[in-house]
């Protein structure tokens, strides 16, 4: 009994896109963007004086839904193998998304216990923002992208703080004695290094000698390439792994259609899930299927079934 209700919460926080579990979503998302709102209005001093009980009163309501949400999480995660529950929540717990909903509720209880200024903790609640990346195909895609590249990015943003390094002691040699304030030393120089290689360039510091000039053209001229590389790597990731995620749903397509070349009902709402999860949009999957050799799908594709036209995605699905 037991079982068979964690692994139908489990289902609904994790795998179902749709009806109760799509309402969950919707409810959860919902008071993420509101919490957010309400930081962002509570930090005026007249309306946070007026409404200040009322404030309190919704964090503390969010706090507990978020806290029913975690603990509801971290004990269904047993049925990623059901073999080793502990193990299992063990390791759900130190996942990014589990840890990202921990910090979210986290700053509260800790004011419970331990003198921590209010300032502070309405700047760590802004980490709830972080929890819409659960919800959001876009965000997560973007995370997997930067997980996927963070070798190159770290490669190019060390090669950018050498730059600002190594620029930085220039201008300190040749400005240090004209222009004492701004460049009187190596960490003093670092911030218009950095202003200049990154192509921001607010003109506060300005270097004034010849050779400040020389050196500042050419460190403008690296910069205008060197600051781009870290999103040019990310843009390159996103493109390979979108390509990825059609060919991983394009290989599902294939495998489906191996039997007797088309699409059952069952193995369209597998799909569909599989399309949502990957974050692709409708028209791109009709296309694989389409390029996959199904041509028989009928506009409502991954809405409804071709055979009956009965939602794919609805949790119980009677047999034709």
């Amino acid at each position: 009994m037991e079982n068979s209700f964690r692994h139908r919460i489990f289902q609904l926080l994790e795998h179902e896109q749709n009806g109760f579990a799509r309402l969950i979503n919707i409810s959860i998302i919902s008071l993420i963007i509101l919490t957010l709102v309400i930081l962002f209005v509570e930090t005026v001093p007249e309306i946070h004086k007026e409404y200040k009980s009322w404030f309190h009163t919704f964090e503390q309501l969010s706090i507990v839904i978020f806290s029913i949400e975690y603990i509801a999480r971290v004990w269904s995660s047993a049925e990623l193998n059901p073999l080793t529950p502990w193990k299992s929540r063990g390791r759900y717990i130190l996942s990014p998304l589990a840890l990202i909903d921990l910090l979210a509720i986290a700053p509260f209880y800790l004011g419970l216990f331990i003198q921590i200024d209010t300032r502070y903790l309405r700047a760590i609640r802004l980490l709830r923002l972080l929890k819409l990346t659960r919800y959001s195909s876009s965000l997560s895609t973007l995370i997997q992208v930067i997980k996927n590249e963070i070798a190159g990015i770290v490669s190019a943003l060390s090669f950018l703080l050498v730059l600002i390094i190594f620029s930085s002691a220039a201008m300190y040699l040749v400005e240090r004695n004209v222009q004492p304030e701004d460049f009187g030393s190596i960490p003093q120089a670092m911030w218009w290094a950095t202003i200049t290689i990154t192509t921001v360039g607010y003109g506060d510091v300005v270097p004034v000698t010849l050779m400040g000039k020389a050196i500042s053209i050419v460190i403008t001229i690296l910069g205008v390439g060197i600051a781009a590389l870290p999103a040019g790597i990310l843009a390159s990731g996103f493109t390979t792994e979108m390509q990825n995620r059609r060919d991983e749903f394009q290989a599902k397509v294939i495998t489906s259609l191996s039997d007797d070349g088309r699409l059952t009902h069952e193995e369209l709402r597998d799909l569909e899930h599989l399309r949502i999860e990957l974050g692709l949009s409708v028209k791109e999957s009709k296309s694989l299927i389409r390029l996959s050799g199904s041509g028989h799908l009928t506009s409502t594709a991954f809405k409804h079934c071709p055979h009956c036209g009965e939602s794919l995605t609805h949790h119980h699905i009677p047999p034709h």
